[in-house]
């Protein structure tokens, strides 16, 4: 493992290569800032001082294991809950702790931590840990503690009460600054790395933490970005040959890259839902056995290209469907009855993309009930408005531009008028302006900027002004920069 003097090192160099330009625009996205380049890349974080309730996560951690107990790491069906739950079952089994992981199926069970998953394996004394979940599980944590388990939420989504009657909730919400940008992998990392110091630069942990971070559409700024870099550094010698298979498919890891160039070719490959390698993910990154790793990347690969045929004619369909009194109320909304599972989501976001505003998605499940992905580029506050309306739904929850919802019945005119009657009385935000780094007397050499990269949400491409032109720098799979003319945030 690299030394923290290591990184640190590293990561100083790193900012005595800034260009000038670069530099300029540092100064200009943190135009209050003593010393920008701090801010764009900060030294290490003191988890227990932006880390809710990591004393009571070390008690309970020390009494389950006392007393002989198990751990049931409850996680979330995507990219940012399967590596929380590697991370978890990497440190805490490596720990010697008893540890079973469970995650909950989308398709046909409700959001939330649901009893019927914990029925026959959470006992009286274990202690349920949860991963980018559970910080509005208020009946789950109370059956769980019903039933005699110890219950501690390690969440990142926003905090609507009433809260769950947890032991302990580790959600940096509930603190807030640069720490509630984190991803619900970020938090257990940060979480676990504080108790068990000596995991803290493991390669496996931090391939997992930033796969995680990426797919997840947190802002690569503050604590996000010192994770990303130190991931920057990892010897890909001391992976597994899951993450081995990952690292040679993550677009110019070593040079400058953006999380869109990621998400599309890794986080797209594996998917969600039907047909999607989720499932598999933990035993992918845990294998070591290459020929296996191979065989399973070239079906997610293959897979994925059917999705992509499929999403292209949903999107489609979805363009034909949009609700004309939502428009006119500046939310796209689409009920679909036969989208794909775990295809919602994705579809939320090329909606949002193509029309440049909030974008609700509904589908059915299996059984009938109604389901709900929702996207915003800033115009809506997602999160706040499904809990905003909490009381028609199961469950709802997520972050300002991502969030999701649970409906038990199954009429979607229902849903609708009350959907649509909440768009009329809910606050919303101007469409954020294409931003602008630098106004320019002539185009500069694009390779000046790539010193900057990761860039992704909260921390965009830079985009110059040459004249009435606006100029946004692209990064290609080749490890190539360019210039191109775009009104688009390049998010």
């Amino acid at each position: 493992m690299a030394r923290l003097g290591t990184l640190d090192c590293e990561r100083i160099m790193k900012r005595t290569r800034l260009s000038s330009l670069a530099a300029q625009v540092l100064r200009n996205r943190f135009p209050d800032a003593e010393d920008p380049v701090k801010v764009w890349l900060p030294a290490k974080p003191k988890w227990n001082r932006i880390l809710p309730d990591l004393a009571i996560l070390r008690r309970e951690l020390e009494a389950v294991k006392k007393r002989g107990g198990k751990i049931i790491l409850y996680g979330h069906d995507d990219m940012d809950g399967v590596t929380g739950i590697f991370i978890g079952l990497r440190i805490l089994r490596n720990e010697n702790f008893h540890v079973v992981p469970i995650i909950p199926r989308r398709d046909i069970e409700t959001y939330g931590i649901r009893p019927g998953r914990l029925k026959g394996v959470l006992e009286p004394g274990d202690l349920l840990l949860t991963v980018d979940y559970g910080c509005s599980a208020v009946e789950g944590v109370k059956w769980a503690r019903d039933h005699g388990a110890r219950i501690v939420i390690t969440d990142h989504h926003t905090l609507n009460p009433p809260l769950p009657e947890s032991h302990g909730m580790v959600d940096p919400q509930s603190i807030g600054g640069a720490a509630a940008d984190l991803a619900g992998c970020g938090v257990l990392y940060g979480a676990l790395v504080h108790i068990f110091p000596k995991w803290e630069n493991d390669p496996q942990l931090l391939a997992a933490v930033a796969l995680g971070t990426v797919s997840d559409r947190v802002p690569f700024t503050e604590w996000n970005r010192y994770l990303l870099h130190c991931f920057s550094f990892i010897k890909e010698s001391k992976l597994t040959e899951g993450l081995k298979l990952l690292m040679k498919n993550w677009p110019c890891r070593k040079h400058a890259w953006t999380g869109a160039m990621v998400r599309q070719k890794i986080t797209s490959t594996i998917g969600k839902g039907d047909h999607s390698g989720i499932s598999s993910m933990i035993d992918f990154m845990s294998s070591y056995d290459a020929s296996w790793c191979s065989k399973f990347w070239d079906n997610m690969k293959k897979n994925s290209e059917d999705r992509g045929k499929t999403l292209s004619d949903i999107v489609t369909a979805a363009i034909q469907k949009k609700d004309s009194e939502a428009d006119a109320l500046g939310m796209v909304l689409v009920f679909m009855d036969d989208v794909p599972c775990g295809m919602g989501g994705t579809l939320a976001s090329r909606l949002c993309k193509i029309y440049r505003r909030g974008t609700i998605v509904v589908t059915r499940r299996e059984d009938g009930k109604l389901v709900g992905d929702t996207r915003s580029i800033g115009d809506w506050n997602m999160a706040g408005f499904l809990v905003s309306m909490r009381h028609i739904f199961s469950s709802a929850g997520g972050h300002y531009r991502a969030a999701g919802f649970s409906y038990e019945d199954t009429d979607w005119e229902v849903l609708r008028n009350l959907l649509i009657t909440h768009m009329t009385e809910y606050p919303t935000h101007p469409v954020p302006e294409p931003h602008i780094d630098l106004y320019l007397d002539e185009l500069p050499d694009p390779s000046q900027f790539t010193c900057l990269a990761p860039f992704g949400p909260g921390f965009l491409p830079v985009a110059v002004k040459v004249g009435s032109m606006r100029y946004l720098l692209q990064l290609n799979n080749s490890c190539q920069a360019n210039w191109c003319i775009t009104e688009d945030s390049g998010e």
